[in-house]
C-alpha cells in the first residue's frame, strides 16, 4: 500500500497496481495522512537555524531519552517456564469462567510445577550430600585457599598444604585424587618396609593438595552468579506484579478488533488470523490468588534459587583444577534451567502461545511528546548531572555483591585463619546434613501435586 500511494503521488513513477487479493486504503474508506508533522518539523528547524535532518535527529534522541532509558524500570514480564505457566493459567481460566479444557491445562501446569520442585531439590540434595557427606567420609578437607598464592611460596600466607609441608612451587601441587593416591602409595610402602623409612621418604614425594589458580575460581563463581541472575530477576518480576496489580478479578484475556476497518478487511490487509485479535494482558489478581501464588510458586522458587546459588558456589569453591572449574560452571546452570526444559518439552502448545503473546506489565507509560518537547528534552539532559543512579550498571553490581556474599559465607562456614594471613580448612566434624531419602522426598512431592490437582479439578 505504501508503494502504491508513493507511485500515485509521483507522476514520473511507474504505476504499481495493488494485489487483487488486498483491498486498497481508498476502497476501505481511509483517508491518507497529511504532512502536518513534516511541515512542523521544517518550521521548527528554520526557527532554530539548523537543518531539518539535524532537527529530526535531535527529536529522535529526545524520544529515546523519554521512552527507552527507563524501559528496565517501568516494564516487567513473564518468561517461558513452568513457574510462569502455573502463575498465568489460573488467571486465564478465571477470565474465561473456568472452561474444562483450560482447567486441565492449569492443573497440568501445577503438576509439572511440583515435578520440577522434586527434580531440582533432588539434584541439589545429591550435590550437597556429595560435598558434605561422601567427600568428608573419604577424608577430603575443604579446599579453602590451600596453595592459592603458590607463586609467593615458600614464604607466602597459603604455602602450607593439608599434608603439613610447604608447596615450595607449583610442581608439588596436585588435585585431590592424585594427591590421595600418591599419599596412599607412600604410606603403604612405609607400612610394608618400616626398615626403609628414610629411603622411602627421600625417594617418594606425594606433594600437596591445593588450588591451581585463585582468580580463575573466583571469576567462574562470578560467571555462575551471572547465569542464575536471570532466574532471580524473573522471581522479582512475579513479586512486583503481585505487589502492583490491583486486588480484584480483572480479565487477563480480551477479544479486540480494531475499528478503523471491518475485521475481514483488517485480516486481508495485515495478514492476520482470529487468534491475533485475542490479547493477553497482566491485570488485576484476586487477593486469594496472590497468596496462593506467593506460597506455591514464589517462596519455593526463591528457596530453590538460594540453595542452587549456595551449593553451586560451594561446588565451584571445592574444585581445584583450572579446566575442571571452567567445565563445572557451565554444568551447574542446568539446575535452574530444568523448569524451562520441562516447559519446552512437555507443555501444551496453547501454553506456549499464551506466554509468548502475554504483554508485559507496564507500571507507568511515558506520555506522548510534541516535537518541541522532545527537542528540549535533549537540551535538558545535556545540562543535567553526569551521574544518574538509574543508569548505573546495577545488575553487574548486584551480581558482584551476591558473589562476594556467597563466597564469604563459604569461607565463614568452612575455613579459618592459619596465623599467617591464609585460610585453611576447619577440623572435620560429623556431618549434620539431614538424612532424607530421595525416594521419600519425591513421593511427598507427588502427593502434594496430586492434592493440588484434585483441588483444581473440584474447583
Amino acid at each position: 500500500e505504501a508503494k502504491l500511494l508513493a507511485a500515485e503521488g509521483d507522476a514520473k513513477a511507474e504505476p504499481i497496481s495493488p494485489s487483487p487479493n488486498r483491498a486498497s486504503f481508498s476502497e476501505m474508506g481511509l483517508a491518507q495522512g497529511d504532512d502536518s508533522n513534516g511541515q512542523e518539523m521544517r518550521r521548527n528547524a528554520e526557527k532554530l537555524g539548523i537543518s531539518e535532518e539535524d532537527y529530526s535527529a535531535q527529536v529522535a534522541t529526545g524520544k529515546i531519552l523519554t521512552h527507552l532509558m527507563n524501559v528496565n524500570f517501568n516494564k516487567c514480564g513473564l518468561q517461558l517456564s513452568i513457574y510462569d505457566a502455573a502463575f498465568v493459567m489460573p488467571q486465564i481460566c478465571r477470565s474465561g469462567t473456568w472452561p474444562r479444557s483450560l482447567d486441565y491445562l492449569a492443573a497440568r501446569s501445577y503438576l509439572f510445577l511440583f515435578a520440577n520442585f522434586g527434580l531440582q531439590l533432588f539434584i541439589l540434595y545429591m550435590i550437597a550430600q556429595e560435598e558434605q557427606i561422601m567427600d568428608k567420609f573419604a577424608g577430603q578437607m575443604y579446599l579453602c585457599n590451600f596453595g592459592a598464592n603458590v607463586y609467593k611460596c615458600p614464604d607466602g600466607p597459603d604455602c602450607i598444604g593439608p599434608g603439613g609441608t610447604n608447596y615450595q612451587n607449583a610442581g608439588r601441587m596436585y588435585d585431590w585424587e592424585s594427591w590421595v593416591t600418591r599419599t596412599f602409595v607412600r604410606d603403604s610402602l612405609l607400612k610394608l618396609f618400616p626398615d626403609q623409612t628414610d629411603l622411602i621418604l627421600e625417594s617418594i614425594d606425594p606433594g600437596e593438595y591445593g588450588l591451581e589458580n585463585y582468580w580463575v575460581r573466583f571469576v567462574c563463581v562470578f560467571i555462575f552468579m551471572m547465569s542464575v541472575m536471570s532466574d532471580l530477576r524473573s522471581t522479582l518480576d512475579m513479586v512486583y506484579i503481585i505487589w502492583c496489580v490491583p486486588n480484584k478479578a480483572e480479565p487477563w484475556v480480551q477479544y479486540e478488533v480494531p475499528t478503523w476497518a471491518t475485521k475481514e478487511q483488517i485480516k486481508e490487509v495485515l495478514d492476520l488470523g482470529e487468534l491475533d485479535f485475542v490479547k493477553f494482558r497482566i491485570r488485576g489478581i484476586p487477593l486469594k490468588w496472590k497468596i496462593l501464588n506467593l506460597f506455591t510458586i514464589i517462596l519455593p522458587k526463591s528457596f530453590i534459587w538460594v540453595m542452587t546459588a549456595k551449593n553451586g558456589v560451594m561446588f565451584l569453591m571445592e574444585t581445584a583444577g583450572i579446566e575442571d572449574v571452567i567445565v563445572n560452571v557451565t554444568a551447574l546452570t542446568f539446575i535452574l534451567n530444568l523448569d524451562e526444559m520441562l516447559f519446552h518439552n512437555f507443555s501444551h502448545g496453547a501454553l506456549h502461545h499464551i506466554l509468548e503473546k502475554l504483554e508485559p506489565f507496564v507500571v507507568e507509560d511515558a506520555e506522548e511528546q510534541s516535537l518541541e518537547q522532545a527537542y528540549h528534552c535533549v537540551l535538558e539532559d545535556k545540562q543535567g548531572s553526569m551521574m544518574k543512579l538509574a543508569l548505573l550498571p546495577w545488575r553487574p553490581i548486584v551480581t558482584l555483591l551476591l558473589t562476594l556474599a556467597f563466597v564469604g559465607d563459604y569461607y565463614h562456614l568452612h575455613c579459618q585463619d592459619n596465623g599467617k594471613g591464609g585460610l585453611v580448612a576447619k577440623a572435620l566434624k560429623p556431618s549434620e546434613f539431614p538424612d532424607i531419602s530421595a525416594v521419600v522426598l519425591l513421593l511427598s512431592v507427588a502427593q502434594c501435586g496430586q492434592r493440588v490437582y484434585a483441588l483444581l479439578v473440584a474447583a
